[in-house]
């Protein structure tokens, strides 16, 4: 972005940035300028006079930095200005400019200066993809790709919040793969470690984008159903039933039937999630030891006992 308000001077810098490759947005006002930077997609790099009418370019500085404090986006700025006293440079520097070119300018010495500032904006493009990538690699379980005990637990806060302020129902769902310790002791951590990544595609095949899917630890996964009643949730999990039992999971030269219980509930709209956590952990437990595939509910308030499906 061009922010300079003599035309002759923003025409000449407007057609040798085309030549030099940039895309250009030019404009003769601060106002004008703090408008278009504080936009979703901004220019990467602002050239701006020092005096412009409105606000000057040192005041646009400060409220552009001022407004990615604590963001992920960075524009490079260049002060162009007519002042070439050791104390303006110094002002404009700390005024949040990453450059400053005194009037007349060279025009291999802008070219130079933009490029600089390309490279330093490309690689904080970079990082910001990284980090982010770093972030999203740091919610997932390493082993099953899907989501970490920890993240599955923040996004259950999350759903819990929404399900409140949207007055939707919301269902949780355990579900634990059966016998694996013991193939684990029978054909070693492999066999189990195959099983568990198998089972998590399955069950994402089953899922919607809206529904979360993560491991809390060992064979045991959450999912998290927004709005969905005991119908539709159990709708879901049979399909998980299904998918899973449907076709052995293959390592080396075996081949395994692998079968999962679940223990599905309704959120109240008050339990907390450690509370409903633990409850639908119990109900977990007490379908186990009635047989393996097998899909229960975490009962209502009042009734008596869980109802097998």
């Amino acid at each position: 972005m061009i922010a300079e308000d003599d035309p002759v001077n923003s025409r000449f810098l407007k057609t040798l940035l085309f030549r030099w490759g940039f895309d250009v947005v030019a404009v003769d006002n601060g106002v004008e300028a703090c408008r278009i930077l504080e936009q979703k997609d901004v220019p990467q790099i602002a050239i701006l006079d020092w005096v412009m009418p409105g606000l000057d370019g040192l005041e646009v500085c400060r409220r552009l930095r001022e407004s990615e404090r604590g963001g992920d986006r960075y524009t490079y700025v260049i002060i162009l200005t007519g002042r070439s006293e050791r104390e303006d440079i110094v002002t404009g520097i700390d005024a949040g400019a990453d450059d400053y070119i005194v009037k007349p300018f060279d025009t291999k010495e802008l070219n130079a200066r933009l490029h600089a500032g390309q490279r330093i904006v490309d690689l904080q493009t970079a990082l910001r993809a990284a980090n982010k990538k770093l972030l999203f690699m740091s919610r997932l379980d390493p082993l099953t790709g899907a989501l970490s005990h920890n993240a599955i637990l923040d996004d259950l806060d999350l759903a819990m919040y929404r399900s409140r302020r949207e007055r939707q129902p919301l269902g949780i769902a355990l579900v634990d793969v059966d016998d694996l310790k013991g193939k684990n002791e029978s054909y070693g951590r492999g066999a189990g470690d195959q099983i568990l990544q198998d089972c998590v595609r399955r069950m994402n095949g089953c899922l919607r984008r809206t529904d979360g899917l993560g491991r809390l630890g060992g064979d045991e996964f959450f999912l998290i159903l927004p709005g969905v009643d005991f119908a539709k949730g159990s709708l879901v999990c049979e399909r998980i039933r299904s998918a899973v039992s449907g076709k052995e999971i293959q390592f080396g030269d075996y081949l395994f039937r692998v079968t999962v219980s679940q223990s599905l509930a309704l959120w109240d709209g008050s339990a907390g999630v450690d509370d409903l956590v633990v409850s639908a952990q119990r109900n977990l437990a007490a379908t186990k030891d009635r047989g393996e595939n097998r899909l229960e509910r975490v009962p209502l308030p009042g009734e008596a006992m869980a109802r097998a499906v």
